[in-house]
């Protein structure tokens, strides 16, 4: 009676599994484990539905106790291996996936997925060469023109992944992920038009999961704002605070959240920060028109990073600022205020849930310089020890984020592209690279004769107020888009951003709306670097010329 019981149950979770209702079937595979606690398969598929559901801690609990029961089995190694990947493990992944191709090698599937960790680990050759000794024997396997469009993609080879893109859609259609993936590659090559109806086809096939579809919703926001269609892209930014979104952040925080379009004026309302440092940097610009909303009536109150709690502070001098507490629970990220009481605010917001009303399109930004205000004082002092450095403009500098993932790699131009800019006469740079850089500081002295000079009594990463100040007491800072140049740029210092056609900060237009002292440097084609370097050398050189 158990078995028959457990089969059709497992039956059941695979028709609503088939029909994407995974609740329902995650809610039947949990209740075929409890009818049978030692079938292999029921733990197999409630973790593979857990999956789905993003629950990542049940899947792997799932999984262990499936692979306790099975231990030999190929498949389960690839879905071990898989989670890894999801759970940005690439190297744990290439472990179980070598010991599942072993079992099994005649896999395409495994070849993928193998492909996919060789990638995660930017071992982009090693990648290219599996998927293309595949193909030669398996030309019509659609998923494997598809990965090898994204290993191409994501080493920055952009416009020759179309191509690959294109030929996995003509073997199948119905391929959701690959439309998701050419869109991706005709934002990179700014075919706005082309990439949304991608996205929109790749959302209207259907995705394999709650949390993929999330993902597709959200990357379709950000291709709204890059495109210009300021308006729907925030509606559709939405769903980043979807529970099924891959890097949702749960808030711990009492009372109700606040409704787009709700009254402020009188009211206490309390707003958190999101996303990353420089987001919160960026979104801020909504900050001063709540305020104003809120009037003397109510109060603003403000959660934020806490490294910005003291310009936040300077910046909005009639709102209480206090610094928000992330943490990890188990697989999930939880965020709240702890220094705010629950009996404080009487609803609460994301910061972002503003830019809809307050941002609809780019005439709706001020002009005003910067919208957070440094300590006078420390402005002056580090002009003067500016002043005394050396004669001639001085130009702040960095080059990359302090996090360089396989997939984030591509959106920083490689040091040794810089030569352009170091090389230019008369500027003496300035160092505001975060973290340990010494390798590339000599790197650069001996490649282009130029010393990037590190000041001393200053924090880069956790002092963000002086980062600020010293900001505004530059001629120029000059980097990618991080926290360091988002914060530059808010001060009101004159920025230039080293960025990509596609980057939806620039809604559409070719700076950047949020910062008017802001430029942009972009080049015809996303990671063209040599041609963006090139540019912003010669752009030094008109500046600055002597």
């Amino acid at each position: 009676m158990g078995q028959r019981q457990t089969a059709d149950l497992l039956r059941r979770a695979m028709d609503a599994d088939g029909k994407k209702n995974f609740v329902l079937a995650a809610r039947l595979a949990t209740e075929a484990t409890t009818a049978d606690a030692q079938n292999g398969q029921a733990w197999r598929l409630l973790a593979v539905f857990q999956e789905k559901l993003g629950d990542y801690g049940a899947a792997l609990d799932a999984y262990e106790q499936a692979l306790s029961l099975s231990p030999d089995d190929a498949g389960l190694a690839r879905d071990i291996a898989r989670l890894a990947s999801l759970l940005n493990l690439p190297e744990l992944a290439e472990r179980f996936l070598l010991r599942a191709r072993r079992q099994d090698p005649g896999s395409l599937e495994i070849v993928n997925d193998l492909a996919y960790a060789y990638c995660g680990q930017s071992r982009f050759p090693a990648a290219i060469e599996l998927l293309s000794a595949s193909l030669t024997d398996n030309p019509g396997s659609a998923m494997l023109w598809n990965t090898l469009g994204c290993v191409l993609f994501e080493s920055g080879q952009t416009g020759q992944s179309l191509v690959f893109f294109d030929e996995a859609i003509r073997l199948n259609g119905k391929m959701h992920a690959a439309y998701f993936n050419r869109a991706n590659a005709r934002r990179s090559v700014a075919d706005f038009p082309g990439a949304l109806e991608d996205c929109d086809r790749a959302i209207a096939i259907g995705a394999d999961s709650v949390a993929q579809d999330a993902m597709y919703r959200y990357s379709k926001s950000h291709l709204l704002l890059a495109a210009g269609e300021i308006g729907a892209g925030w509606a559709a930014y939405a769903v980043r605070n979807a529970p099924a979104y891959p890097d949702y952040v749960q808030h711990a925080l009492a009372g109700p959240v606040w409704a787009p379009g709700a009254p402020l004026a009188g009211r206490r309302i309390l707003v958190v920060g999101e996303q990353g440092l420089g987001d919160e940097v960026l979104f801020s610009n909504v900050l001063a028109d709540v305020a104003r909303d809120i009037g003397p009536a109510g109060q603003l109150l403000l959660a934020v990073e806490p490294r910005l709690v003291t310009l936040f502070q300077r910046s909005f001098a009639t709102a209480k600022v206090v610094a928000h507490e992330t943490r990890r629970e188990g697989l999930k990220t939880v965020r709240d205020a702890p220094e705010i009481a629950a009996d404080a605010y009487d609803v609460w917001a994301h910061m972002g849930d503003f830019l809809g009303a307050y941002r609809p399109d780019v005439s709706s930004f001020p002009a005003t310089p910067g919208f957070l205000t440094a300590d006078p004082r420390q402005v002056e002092q580090w002009r003067a020890v500016l002043a005394d450095l050396a004669p001639g403009p001085k130009v702040g500098v960095i080059w990359r984020s302090l996090v360089m993932t396989s997939q984030r790699r591509k959106f920083y131009p490689p040091l040794e592209l810089w030569d352009p800019v170091f090389s230019t006469p008369g500027v003496t740079f300035v160092n505001l690279q975060i973290g340990d850089c010494d390798d590339e500081l000599r790197a650069i002295a001996d490649a282009t004769g130029a010393e990037v000079r590190t000041l001393p009594g200053i924090d880069l990463r956790l002092d963000l107020d002086e980062l600020g100040a010293l900001s505004q007491a530059l001629d120029l800072v000059v980097g990618p888009a991080t926290a360091t140049t988002n914060i530059a740029a808010a001060v009101g210092a004159p920025t230039w951003f080293i960025t990509t056609p596609e980057a939806w900060p620039r809604l559409g237009t070719d700076a950047f709306p949020w910062y008017p002292r802001a430029r942009a440097f972009t080049g015809q084609t996303a990671y063209d670097w040599p041609e963006v370097m090139a540019e912003v050398g010669a752009a030094l050189r008109v500046r600055f010329a002597t």
